[in-house]
């Protein structure tokens, strides 16, 4: 969920497919698939509310399971950076009962894996195992959850990691705009906080500040399970009574939600300079686009997918000036569409282009002559993401955090299948046509 990185453009062509899975879907509709799936979900509480919820696999040992620490950036003071993320990686290098090299030793022995990421609305933590191995990898993870060691080498040696990250990140371009694209798009906002380490707290965080903020995590007002397994409801109930037993006793704090206001796109367009970017330039505009619930969403994302192809032909094909080029979306609660373009040979023009490109766009009837194979497209790569027990789960904790229901995901089939050439067209007009007045803000780095 760290996507200010080096993989920043490949993610941002991923997102769109992932995020749109979650937009409303009609009432009374009827949707067999959704019917058939959902009754394989279950909704447990353990004694202090945290609430487990299920899903059933069919067929299969492997377990999943992940904790969900509600709240994400918001809650983080800009000068503590990044600092989620790395409480939640160094609680994994040992725990009260079980050392780094322990816990190493097991995971080879057995074949299991721990894991954690940060984001912008919340962070979530896992296990993924054999189901048979259950019982000892759930203590290890527990123990690791309750009581980190957070031992000092550990602490240094981490921080050595994301400092040498940090200058990476600086010295390459791709690396340079992610870092401005945050500050300059979220830098007012609620989101001002990076999920990355900053220049500015990587100073200012400490081993005393990251145990703190693991005591603010350990609060059962933000925290949600989340098991994707084939386990029937006596071995779900089971389960149950083992999470009681390990986070049971996790009390109820101060969590409130935080609030997420609009974001805004202002101001003039960036350019930066970086030797390391050569003969190349790469950019990334930015604009306003709906919200993952209104109904302009899921057009939208088809929208957009007609883009890539007529950027891929015009821009990259027909005029030779990028590498790659692309759109995708921006945010969490609230959200920015953007064009990236990577690895640019023609750094003069490149935007206008982009902009005669978008002009291009086709008319409603030869929206619906493409229509099935985007739809097609689009549903093939959303199931895509169903494919295993981790896809699954990352498909619920999206649906729960931004619909508040863990199934909402099982819908997107159908809310695709019900998009019209109109509502394609529509949305192009209202949020990217240079007739929306909707304004492009462009980020470049060039040499």
């Amino acid at each position: 969920m760290k996507i200010i990185k080096k993989a920043f453009f490949v993610l941002l062509a991923a997102q769109i497919f992932f995020l749109a899975g979650c937009a409303s879907s009609p009432k009374n509709e009827k949707d067999a698939y959704y019917e058939e799936n959902v009754k394989d979900f279950s909704q447990y509480e353990l004694k202090n509310g945290i609430p487990v919820i299920f899903k059933k696999t069919n067929g299969g040992q492997v377990f999943v399971l992940r904790t969900v620490f509600e709240g994400g950036t918001p809650l983080v003071s800009p000068k503590m950076a990044g600092i989620e993320g790395l409480a939640l990686e160094l609680m994994f290098h040992g725990s009260k009962k079980f050392s780094y090299e322990d816990i190493q030793n097991m995971q080879y022995g057995i074949s299991f894996s721990m894991s954690a990421s940060s984001g912008r609305d919340y962070s979530v933590a896992g296990i993924k195992c054999l189901q048979k191995d259950l019982d000892g990898v759930l203590e290890v993870y527990a123990d690791s959850i309750n009581s980190p060691a957070f031992l000092e080498n550990d602490f240094k040696q981490m921080m050595l990691n994301e400092e040498d990250s940090l200058v990476r990140s600086k010295s390459d371009p791709s690396g340079q705009l992610g870092i401005e694209l945050e500050k300059t798009a979220f830098g007012k906002t609620s989101y001002a906080s990076s999920a990355s380490v900053t220049e500015e707290s990587l100073k200012l965080i400490t081993l005393d500040e990251i145990k703190n903020h693991h005591k603010k995590l350990l609060d059962a007002k933000r925290i949600k399970f989340v098991v994707v397994a084939n386990m029937d409801l006596d071995g779900q109930k089971k389960l149950v009574e083992k999470l009681n037993s390990y986070f049971g006793a996790i009390q109820k704090g101060s969590y409130k939600s935080p609030e997420v206001g609009e974001i805004l796109v202002e101001g003039e367009d960036i350019f930066l300079k970086n030797e390391q970017a050569g003969t190349s330039g790469y950019s990334i505009g930015f604009f306003n686009c709906p919200e993952r619930y209104d109904p302009d969403y899921v057009p939208f994302a088809i929208s957009l997918m007609y883009l890539d192809d007529i950027f891929f032909d015009q821009v990259r094909e027909k005029a030779g000036a990028v590498y790659s080029i692309g759109t995708g979306v921006l945010g969490g609660k609230q959200m920015l569409g953007a064009i990236s373009a990577y690895k640019i040979s023609d750094t003069e023009n490149i935007h206008s282009l982009i902009y005669k490109a978008i002009e291009s766009f086709p008319g409603e009837k030869q929206v619906e002559e493409k229509l099935e194979q985007y739809k097609n497209k689009y549903i093939t790569t959303l199931f895509d993401s169903s494919q295993s027990g981790t896809g699954v789960a990352a498909n619920i904790i999206t649906s729960l955090e931004y619909s508040g229901k863990p199934d909402t995901y099982l819908k997107r089939s159908s809310q695709v299948q019900n998009v019209s050439a109109g509502q394609v067209y529509s949305a192009f007009k209202k949020y990217i046509s240079p007739e929306s007045k909707n304004k492009i803000r462009w980020i470049t780095v060039t040499k």
